[in-house]
């Protein structure tokens, strides 16, 4: 399998730069696999947020919700079920807008377009460097349970942070000139 190609895959990752066995299912009886099962999701949301990765970037246009918002803004939009982070709002940069719930409030009209970071979750789909960021934030985070070591946990976390230096460097060279 190819980096990225499975969950599995990309739990290994992490796994094995612990220097512990890969697994084949989360559904093996392991410790190991036991905690990329239970962490997965949550640690995939985190590295979603931590970067603006191209590969989970998508558009919508929101619709004004009836009710406004009490006071400071004009107009609220209700955010779409699978929103992680705001990529980019394309209104005048001078317009004020924040997240309060799930909802952005602002002064723009609608329909208001918004480009965002989606809740990705087929594998298959991630750029090479958030499939290799996940694999070592899982790793970090199993990495005290199954070596009782800090350093362990401070090496993977180096990488991760490495991974996401990485890809912001890649996404600084590839936009428009």
């Amino acid at each position: 399998m190819a980096l990225g190609d499975s969950v599995v895959s990309i739990c290994n990752i992490g796994l094995i730069e612990l220097g512990a066995d890969p697994i084949v299912s989360l559904d093996d009886n392991r410790k190991a696999a036991k905690i990329c099962k239970a962490r997965y999701d949550q640690v995939r949301r985190e590295i979603l947020a931590a970067h603006p990765w191209r590969s989970a970037k998508k558009q919508a246009q929101l619709a004004a919700n009836v009710t406004v918002p009490l006071f400071q803004y004009a107009n609220a939009f209700n955010l779409p079920s699978d929103f992680i982070r705001t990529f980019d709002l394309p209104e005048d940069d001078d317009t004020p807008w924040e997240i309060s719930g799930s909802q952005i409030f602002t002064d723009a009209d609608a329909p208001l377009d918004l480009t965002y970071i989606f809740d990705l979750q087929d594998p298959t789909k991630f750029e090479p460097l958030l499939a290799a960021a996940l694999g070592y934030a899982i790793g970090a985070v199993a990495a005290y349970s199954l070596t009782q070591n800090q350093a362990d946990v401070q090496r993977l976390t180096a990488m991760v942070e490495g991974k996401l230096a990485m890809a912001r460097l890649v996404s600084a060279q590839s936009g428009s000139p």
